[in-house]
C-alpha cells in the first residue's frame, strides 16, 4: 500500500512553521550576541583597558542583543497568537468529519433520529412542571421563615 502524503503537506502551514523559526533564531542569535557582548564589558573592566572603541562596541553588542531578544520573543508570541488563530478552523473541521464517520457507523438517517428524540412538547411539559414546583418550594420556604420570624417577636409590651 502507498501512503498519500499530499494530504498532510495540504495541513502544513509553512508560513506559521517559518514564523517559529525565525523567532526562534533571532531569540538565540540575540542571546548569543548579548552574552559575548556582555563577556567583553565584563573583560574591558577587568583589564583597566583605555580603549573606548572595545568599550562602546561592547555596550552597542549588549544593547543589540537585547533588541534582538526582544524581536525574537515578540516574533514567537506573533506565531504562538498566530497559532491560535488558525488551528480553530483545522479543529471544527476535525469535529465535522468525525461527527460524519459516526453517523455512518451507526447508520442513521433523520427518521431514525426523529425517532430516539423525545417529543418537543413533552419536554415543555417537564420544564414546565419542574418550574412550578420550584416555586412551590420557594413561596412555602417564604412562608415558614415568616413564621418563624414572628414567633421570635414579643407579644406584650412592658
Amino acid at each position: 500500500m502507498s501512503r498519500n502524503t499530499s494530504a498532510v503537506l495540504a495541513k502544513f502551514n509553512l508560513p506559521l512553521a517559518l514564523l517559529w523559526l525565525a523567532g526562534f533564531i533571532v531569540t538565540a542569535v540575540g542571546y548569543l550576541v548579548l552574552t559575548s557582548s556582555n563577556a567583553a564589558q565584563a573583560e574591558f573592566y577587568t583589564s583597566g583597558s583605555q580603549d573606548y572603541a572595545t568599550y562602546f562596541s561592547a555596550q552597542s553588542g549588549s544593547t543589540l542583543g537585547s533588541v534582538l531578544i526582544g524581536a525574537g520573543v515578540l516574533g514567537l508570541l506573533l506565531a504562538l497568537a498566530a497559532h491560535v488563530k488558525v488551528r480553530p478552523a483545522d479543529a471544527s473541521t476535525l469535529v465535522a468529519e468525525a461527527e460524519d464517520r459516526f453517523d455512518n457507523e451507526l447508520d442513521l438517517d433523520d427518521e431514525d433520529l426523529d425517532a430516539i428524540a423525545p417529543d418537543a412538547e413533552t419536554v415543555d411539559d417537564t420544564v414546565d412542571s419542574a418550574e412550578a414546583a420550584e416555586e412551590n418550594t420557594d413561596a412555602s420556604a417564604e412562608l415558614d421563615q415568616a413564621a418563624a420570624e414572628s414567633e421570635l417577636e414579643p407579644t406584650t409590651a412592658r
